[in-house]
């Protein structure tokens, strides 16, 4: 090829390779641009996997997939593998004299292998084959090389954005999957739309949900692309198999090819391809602490980062319906003896962590839910905004619970409450002797939440000379204690909270930029109490089951007017003012139901005057916070979204009922809802 067609050529992909969306159509395009620059017959692209050491095939032309999917290289092996090993191009003009030569194609007699790197790292190789003799140059060399650069940069390029579509993707199966929860009743069709969900946006083979039964079998209660005869084949015994091991060590097994696990039973005699390379996942369902069920999928192997994906995407949906599919196993076993267990543990609970329990089924609290789910088992910072009383170490409980450092110590300090002068004692300890009072040395609470999570509440109150102690220690791990010439190297996961913001001291120059930034890494604002009326119900409930326990009180109920009380007060001590009203109602409580009399006097004034006087009163109120031209629609936006609430608190939720309490079609309700802020 002649050095103008050779710019032609490049300057033709340089124009073409930008406008390519996937990893996949780019190695296609790259492996035809090969193929007419050096004259070849046949060729293909290569990807190692950084778990196998294999040359996996991503695109070929001339070659029977058969004979790829039989020659697994390996890397070193062949003259690929010997490119992939040392990242240096090779050229081989006569196969018959290179014992290294792996015959893929018939009469191939001539290969031409260059490395595609990404920086100094080899990441793949890209080859070419011919039944000429000697078909290759020097020239052929130099343009696949040029080529395998400008690639290699666009393919870095694409694995980032397709490994942040398909998070977006993920993310929004999960949502799909909460709202069949929500939805849908029945186990096997909620099961049945969620496998629909995922193999639409996943591509899944097949997959069962697999519960014990009462002779202590695991057998499929629902499943997807699996005939009757193969369900009913599929009875383990617990600890049998993939499916029993998962269940018995409520962990986790992931597959990359059944073909190659001598674990993988095929108990449902399933028929399967010699050339087919399927992935088999299976993950535990848990609820508190117990194994309830397993849940596993089959899927063809594509790539490392699918694979991942895929896992990581089980463990999530897994998670989701934990609470569904332990409901399920209560009714069909011992209901009523099990639900009765269950509330006796969670009174127990309750009396000795009153604040163990993070509460809500309002539609903002189950988003945040899903995402301290996602967030749970990494080692990310997070930081939890919102007003005092909101529940934001309860939020930090709740992660850390849900977290693998869930066994390990959660470790709290308020920043606001401790004097400067004894802040950093506190947080990274001392040695003996190094102020006076030192008498022995201290452990911080950095080092008593070694291996576990602290909790760094009101972090907007830290002095500036700490922050950058706190900075150091999220950067590199390691704490200094006051006095100490020794640093010590700490495993901790943090999690932040203020009610003010950061942004905002930043700008005035009261915190750090740099530790505002490794601190909301993912930033989670909790919600007021007064913008989560429909879980005040719940509220109550809990706070009457954790204060009757703690002060042995019969209490059996609550009056309508006592109730309306609470759910039309603006509580703007939030969920901790509630708290507290709840309990000293208890305290003054004289008989079983807990009436408007035992609330503090400045609540029930609130509501003290006629229905039409008060509606009268706090719509002047309103206007006169709004400013002129937008008054109308504001006001009935949030009547609309008050009469919207009232009608969920009173219906339980049920969209259906609430529909009908408020004379709106169903349609109409669902409408409203999506636009309600």
């Amino acid at each position: 090829m002649e050095e103008t067609e050779k710019l032609k050529l490049i300057e033709e992909i340089m124009g073409e390779i930008n406008s390519v969306s996937s990893s996949d159509e780019l190695l296609a395009y790259l492996i035809d641009k090969c193929i007419e620059a050096t004259g070849a017959l046949t060729g293909s692209v290569m990807i190692i996997s950084p778990e196998t050491q294999i040359l996996e095939v991503k695109a070929f032309r001339g070659l029977e997939k058969k004979k790829i999917v039989m020659t697994a290289l390996k890397v070193g092996q062949g003259v690929t593998g010997m490119v992939a090993k040392t990242g240096k191009s090779q050229l081989v003009n006569d196969a018959s004299k290179t014992k290294k030569y792996v015959r893929i194609g018939k009469n191939l007699k001539s290969e031409l292998a260059v490395p595609l790197k990404i920086g100094d790292k080899t990441i793949g190789v890209i080859s070419v084959d011919s039944q000429k003799l000697g078909a290759f140059d020097m020239g052929h060399v130099e343009i696949m090389e040029t080529i395998s650069v400008f690639i290699a940069q666009i393919l870095q390029r694409l694995y980032l954005i397709e490994e942040l579509n398909n998070k977006i993707k993920r993310q929004n199966l999960l949502v799909k999957v909460a709202t069949i929860l929500e939805e849908q009743n029945n186990l096997e069709k909620m099961f049945a739309s969620i496998m629909d969900t995922i193999s639409t946006t996943f591509n899944i083979k097949r997959g069962m949900l697999v519960l014990l039964d009462e002779d202590d079998q695991l057998k499929v209660t629902a499943s997807h692309n699996l005939s009757q005869e193969a369900v009913e084949r599929g009875v383990y015994q617990v600890g049998e198999g993939i499916i029993g091991r998962v269940y018995k060590s409520g962990q986790a097994i992931f597959i990359k090819n059944i073909a190659e696990s001598k674990e993988f039973l095929n108990r449902m005699k399933i028929r399967r391809s010699h050339t087919e390379r399927n992935s088999f996942f299976a993950v535990p369902i848990r609820y508190e602490n117990k194994t309830v069920g397993v849940f596993s999928l089959e899927k063809e192997y594509h790539s490392e980062s699918d694979y991942d994906n895929t896992s990581e995407l089980m463990v999530l949906v897994a998670a989701i319906i934990s609470n569904r599919i332990y409901n399920h196993v209560i009714a069909a076993r011992e209901k009523t003896r099990l639900v009765k267990e269950n509330l006796e543990l969670k009174e127990k609970l309750t009396e000795k962590e009153p604040d163990s329990l993070f509460i809500g089924k309002n539609r903002r609290i189950a988003e945040i839910l899903h995402l301290a789910d996602q967030i749970a088992d990494t080692d990310v910072t997070v930081l939890i905004t919102g007003e005092t009383g909101t529940g934001k170490e309860v939020l930090a409980q709740y992660i850390h619970r849900q977290s693998i450092r869930s066994q390990n110590p959660f470790v709290s300090i308020n920043c606001a409450a401790i004097p400067e002068n004894l802040l950093e004692s506190e947080l990274f300890g001392f040695k003996k002797g190094s102020f006076t009072g030192a008498i022995s040395d201290k452990k911080g609470k950095f080092q008593l939440a070694d291996q576990g999570t602290i909790f760094l509440d009101e972090i907007g109150d830290l002095d500036f000379s700490l922050q950058a102690k706190i900075l150091r220690v999220l950067q590199e791990k390691q704490i200094e204690p006051i006095g100490s010439e020794k640093s010590i190297k700490i495993d901790v996961r943090v999690i932040a909270a203020t009610n003010k913001n950061l942004k905002n001291l930043v700008s005035e120059k009261k915190f750090r930029e740099d530790l505002y930034y490794r601190l909301n890494v993912i930033r989670i604002e909790l919600p007021e109490l007064k913008d989560r009326q429909d879980d005040i119900p719940l509220f109550i409930e809990h706070f009457i089951s954790q204060y009757r326990a703690r002060y042995k009180k019969n209490i059996s109920g609550t009056t309508p007017r006592f109730n309306q009380i609470l759910y039309n007060h603006n509580w703007p001590g939030n969920i901790r003012e509630l708290q507290n009203v709840i309990e000293r109602a208890i305290l003054l409580s004289k008989n079983s139901i807990l009436d408007e009399a035992l609330l503090p006097e400045e609540l029930v004034k609130q509501i003290g005057l006629q229905p039409e006087e008060t509606l009268k009163e706090s719509v002047i109120q309103e206007i006169s916070r709004l400013a002129p031209g937008g008054i109308y629609d504001s006001i009935m936006e949030r009547v609309e979204k008050y009469l919207i609430e009232h009608a969920l608190i009173l219906h339980n939720n049920k969209k259906t009922e609430a529909a009908d309490y408020l004379g709106l079609h169903r349609n109409s309700l669902y409408q409203k809802l999506k636009s309600m802020p």
